[in-house]
């Protein structure tokens, strides 16, 4: 989710551009998007989705239907929906007769042999399934799996252009082919774009993975790639693991008694990000945390926001975890006011940048960080109750007071 127009809101609603990002997924102060509600042909089956909420798949005799949809930055501060429906059809039978309800719906032939991508977060939900090497195009060289970073740079996988920067380059697009392209939009201004590439014959399906309300339901967003892929048995069974392991996570972390903690870090100046909501607050509660900053918010606020000094520090005065490093923190221009706070010590300091690969600028907490939930899950439960989790860290690493990354 890496570059992603994350705003945060409170006492410093500025400094916009430099929270280009997401913490860990997707985000939007927008409502939950809702699913369109249009009619749908007779005779269907609703294939059972336990958290997602952005997308719902119907299977009917011949094809399948999948309808998303999701907040898209308006360019400014707000968002705005955005629906659409595709038909998958698989590759190996003519093509259905489709009914009226369905008529100039994006037709995917299934399973697809070659992907095309503008998000990194995307990149990782085909490398958790195993079908990276579909992949004929990506955003760029931010790629956190080496072997697809390689491929880019040996120009075997071309570059589009990341969903954060720009629109997609259609160019690169139409020379590489995809069977199919997942869009993810960095903003209504690149809705034009997904229209162009339909027009020029490349299946586009956009993805709104990132912005489920819930981390388990960005994680369920594999179902949809596996039945992409014709993997639907080995992503059900990748998402039961998933969500087994964060019920056996929650339930230990639940026996104990909640650790004070803060999820904060510095952006320059007298101005701090933090986390107090949605699901990476979510993350932190269910992890055994008791969040310091919480702060309530309606359905889809974001899940950060900006903060004082002031505010940060008696919560850091009072946490015994706190996680303030993060790829985009700017160091506070003195450490003299956090000398002495409880949390300010070894043993008590995190950041989430165990995978980082700074040559490459590839942050791997925006990538598998969304399809991997019991991983981060874990990684909170081990540094807010140790005695928990014997495995080692994944995305977390200790952090000494003075480093920030």
């Amino acid at each position: 989710m890496r570059g992603h127009g994350r705003r945060v809101r409170g006492i410093c609603g500025v400094a916009l551009a430099t929270l280009a990002v997401c913490a860990l997924a997707g985000c939007g102060r927008a409502p939950e998007a809702r699913l369109e509600s249009h009619a749908l042909p007779d005779g269907g089956t609703t294939l059972s989705l336990r958290h997602a909420r952005n997308v719902a798949i119907h299977t009917f005799p011949g094809y399948t239907v999948v309808r998303m949809s999701g907040p898209v930055s308006d360019g400014g501060e707000g968002t705005v929906p955005r629906h659409d429906t595709i038909v998958l059809a698989p590759r190996d039978a003519p093509l259905p007769q489709l009914p009226d309800a369905l008529a100039g719906a994006a037709v995917v032939r299934t399973p697809v042999r070659t992907i095309a991508t503008n998000s990194g977060a995307d990149e990782a939900f085909l490398s958790q399934l195993g079908i990276a090497d579909r992949l004929v195009a990506v955003g760029g060289l931010q790629s956190y799996d080496r072997d697809i970073r390689a491929r880019t740079l040996a120009g075997e996988i071309g570059q589009v252009g990341y969903n954060w920067h720009a629109p997609p380059n259609l160019d690169v697009l139409v020379r590489q082919a995809p069977d199919v392209f997942l869009m993810r939009l960095g903003s209504l201004e690149h809705a034009g774009a997904l229209e162009r590439a339909r027009r020029l014959g490349i299946p586009v399906l956009p993805t709104f993975a990132e912005d489920e309300a819930h981390y388990l339901g960005r994680a369920e967003w594999l179902r949809v790639y596996g039945l992409l892929a014709g993997r639907q048995a080995q992503a059900d069974a990748l998402f039961e693991e998933i969500e087994t392991r964060v019920a056996a996570l929650r339930q230990a972390a639940a026996a104990r008694p909640p650790t004070p903690a803060l999820w904060a870090y510095p952006n320059g100046a007298d101005r701090w990000v933090a986390t107090v909501r949605g699901a990476e607050g979510e993350l932190l509660a269910d992890a055994g945390g008791r969040n310091l900053l919480a702060r309530p918010g309606q359905d889809g606020a974001y899940p950060s926001d900006m903060v004082s000094t002031e505010a940060v520090l008696p919560a850091a005065d009072a946490a015994a975890v706190w996680i303030l490093g993060d790829i985009h923190a700017v160091p506070p221009r003195s450490l003299g006011l956090l000398e002495g706070l409880q949390a300010w010590r070894p043993g008590h300091l995190y950041g989430n940048t165990a995978r980082i690969d700074p040559e490459a600028n590839a942050y791997d907490w925006y990538q598998t960080g969304v399809v991997r939930p019991d991983w981060v899950l874990q990684d909170f439960v081990k540094a807010l109750h140790p005695e928990l989790v014997d495995a080692p860290f994944v995305f977390l690493r200790p952090l000494q007071p003075g480093e920030f990354r």
